[in-house]
């Protein structure tokens, strides 16, 4: 066994994407995780030699095969550092390391039964980012592939458009005998070989725009798809995504053994990651740290991390702080986010604001203009496969991570249009505390205006520079170059308290008129 390994200068950029994606926002906090110098951290992540014993540490950290890192294997055919075609009982190249993978019995136990038994053709596990699909995806995988002939893997994330994995597929099933980009031909292949294929990342693929289209030039995807689930054969595609392709829900039946998988977050999963951690803290501390973040594995290990470099690993000052939205779960959330239209986004809104009456009726009563029922309809479905919101016995949630994302995002964007004097979202919501009987809906409401108050008191220089803008607002309303909706009067009044300008009963009379 060597005495030293260093990571081939091919799988770097994969490695330093391991490092993000499993919540180490630095190499400060993987070398105090793993107890090991910054240097020798650095010198791993930069191709450099380090020692064995800690290269495999570092590897088993981020979730890699660290013999896939460090020395070339001629029996895998290599497609790109993301991805790799491989036979049958060797390994399943760029699939992340599954070493410490920890309970999903039951999830694993169902995936298994619909692809063994049952002979699953097309099976897709969707699910919120971070909830672990791709984890979940890889264990399953290499628990049944000693039952194909063939195992196919592929990370969607940084594939090329085009034709090029249907013929690097047909080339390798065919021992280089075909290179045609052909479905047919892949088809023909899938029913002489039993093959198992599994595309990970499908939403990188999605349009953004319709979950029922893909980005240009990567429609070949989803004709692939449609054919492998609709036609005969022996082999299966395992499909994971954040997003539920309207494809796969538009087929999905038991006789075309097509079928999904929605993946919720684990509560033992979540508190046996936190106990491998070195933190301080109760149990009383740990569980609610798993409810603030829905017991999401990615979005706890991040957090855990920021806990163990900005709090010396007590729980409980961090949890003093109230916020959830630490750096990398919020570029975790916008991947997500930023995938939404105008009117998924509204409902997102006005769940996150109202959280006690979010109902179907409310939210169509909330849309100005209206649109058809049917589309509102369509939209909350698409939250919904997207893992954005929830159906409760009353009305759609969301969970508490989701919920603070939108409203400073909200808070961000009302800032903004204040600053402009271009009023549309501080005109749309009721951003004060509606009669409600539950206290802590109406604390949260009120928090919102004036935190938006205070965020626009602190953009001016005086207290004069303040005072002549909210007139600004006042003269463009009374000149109806702005005009303001009831929410939008209640908001104004509201603020101008917050603030402690007093307005004048003419003012008053401007703002209702």
């Amino acid at each position: 066994m060597p005495r030293s390994l260093k990571v081939r200068h091919e799988c770097i950029d994969q490695v330093k994407i391991a490092l993000t994606r499993n919540g180490y926002p630095n190499q400060r906090s993987l070398a105090h995780d793993t107890g090991l110098a910054l240097a020798t951290v650095s010198k791993f992540l930069t191709g450099k030699p380090v020692g064995h014993t800690n290269f495999e540490e570092l590897c088993h950290k981020l979730n890699l095969d660290w013999r896939e890192l460090s020395t070339p294997n001629p029996q895998l055919n290599v497609l790109n550092n993301t991805s790799k075609i491989v036979k049958t009982n060797t390994t399943l190249g760029a699939a992340i390391d599954v070493s410490s993978f920890y309970d999903r019995t039951q999830e694993l136990t169902q995936l298994k039964s619909w692809i063994l038994q049952d002979g699953c053709r097309l099976v897709t596990i969707f699910g919120m980012g971070g909830v672990g699909k791709t984890t979940l995806a890889t264990k399953l995988a290499i628990s049944i592939q000693d039952q194909f002939e063939y195992v196919i893997w592929r990370s969607l994330q940084y594939t090329p458009p085009g034709n090029s994995f249907l013929t690097e597929l047909v080339s390798f099933l065919s021992n280089q005998q075909e290179t045609t980009p052909d479905i047919n031909l892949l088809i023909h292949y899938l029913r002489i070989s039993r093959c198992l294929l599994i595309l990970d990342n499908l939403e990188t693929v999605l349009d953004p725009d319709s979950m029922a289209k893909y980005c240009p030039n990567y429609q070949i995807y989803g004709d692939l798809i449609e054919a492998i689930g609709k036609t005969n054969h022996h082999s299966c595609l395992i499909l994971t995504s954040r997003e539920k392709p309207a494809q796969v829900a538009a087929s999905e039946r038991a006789e075309l053994l097509v079928r999904s998988f929605k993946l919720e977050a684990s509560q033992e999963v979540a508190i046996h990651l936190l106990q491998s951690k070195q933190l301080l803290g109760s149990d009383e501390q740990k569980q609610e740290l798993c409810d603030r973040y829905s017991n999401n594995p990615l979005q706890i290990n991040i957090v855990t991390n920021a806990i163990i470099e900005l709090f010396n690993g007590e729980i409980g000052k961090f949890l003093e702080q109230n916020t959830l939205l630490l750096s990398n779960i919020n570029c975790l959330l916008e991947q997500q986010f930023n995938r939404l239209s105008e009117l998924e986004w509204h409902i997102m809104n006005c769940i996150a604001i109202d959280r006690e009456v979010s109902t179907l009726d409310t939210l169509a009563k909330s849309i100005c203009p209206t649109v058809p029922k049917f589309k509102l309809l369509n939209a909350i479905e698409r939250l919904i496969w997207r893992s954005l919101i929830e159906k409760s016995a009353k009305s759609y949630i969301q969970k508490p991570v989701a919920i603070e994302y939108v409203i400073e995002k909200l808070k961000q964007q009302v800032l903004i249009e204040l600053i402009n004097i271009k009023l549309f979202l501080f005109n749309k919501y009721l951003l004060i505390a509606k009669s409600t009987k539950n206290c802590l809906i109406k604390k949260h409401n009120s928090l919102i205006l004036l935190c938006i108050a205070d965020q626009l008191g602190n953009h001016f220089t005086s207290r004069i520079a303040l005072e002549r803008h909210i007139q600004g607002i006042l003269k463009e309303v009374q000149n109806f170059r702005q005009q303001l909706s009831k929410n939008g009067v209640s908001n104004f009044i509201h603020l101008s308290n917050y603030l402690e300008i007093e307005l004048t009963k003419v003012e008053e009379g401007i703002l209702q008129s």
